[in-house]
C-alpha cells in the first residue's frame, strides 16, 4: 500500500512540474507580437492570452482564432493551433515550432507537417515577430 502511495505521489508531483513550466511557457508568449512572414509580407499582428491566439493583418484582416499546445521538451518548441472560430477553417490544425529569443518571437507553422526546420515553403511558412511593449 505504501508503495502506491509512493507512486501516486509520484506521479502527482510530475503532472504539477509540467503544469507549472507549461503556465511559464505560456506566460512567455502572452502579449501582442507584430512583424512579418520571412519572404516579406508585413503587417502581422499575434496576440496570445493563457489559452488562445489570434491574429489580425493590416489591422483588419481577421487571421483567425485558436487554442494553442505547446511543447517546450521537443527540440526545436513545438506550438500548435487548431482554429476554433465558427467558419469555414474551424477544426483546421496548424503545427509549429518556435524559439524566443528576448522580445523576438520566430514561429514556423504548416498545416500538414510539423515544420523540421526555421523556413518558408514546402507547405510551411514562418512568422518573424516583436513583442510589443504592454500598454
Amino acid at each position: 500500500m505504501k508503495r502506491i502511495a509512493l507512486a501516486v505521489l509520484v506521479v502527482l508531483s510530475a503532472v504539477s512540474f509540467v503544469s507549472a513550466d507549461d503556465a511559464e511557457a505560456r506566460k512567455q508568449l502572452t502579449g501582442v507580437w507584430k512583424g512579418r512572414v520571412d519572404n516579406g509580407a508585413t503587417g502581422h499582428e499575434i496576440t496570445f492570452t493563457a489559452d488562445l491566439i489570434s491574429g489580425v493583418k493590416d489591422g483588419k484582416r481577421d487571421l483567425g482564432k485558436g487554442a494553442y499546445k505547446i511543447d517546450q521538451s521537443a527540440m526545436p518548441w513545438r506550438m500548435d493551433a487548431t482554429e476554433v472560430k465558427e467558419g469555414g477553417a474551424k477544426g483546421q490544425v496548424w503545427k509549429g515550432i518556435y524559439k524566443i529569443d528576448g522580445d523576438s518571437l520566430t514561429w514556423c507553422v504548416g498545416t500538414k507537417d510539423t515544420p523540421s526546420k526555421f523556413e518558408t515553403g514546402n507547405g510551411q511558412f514562418m512568422l518573424v515577430l516583436k513583442r510589443e511593449p504592454a500598454k
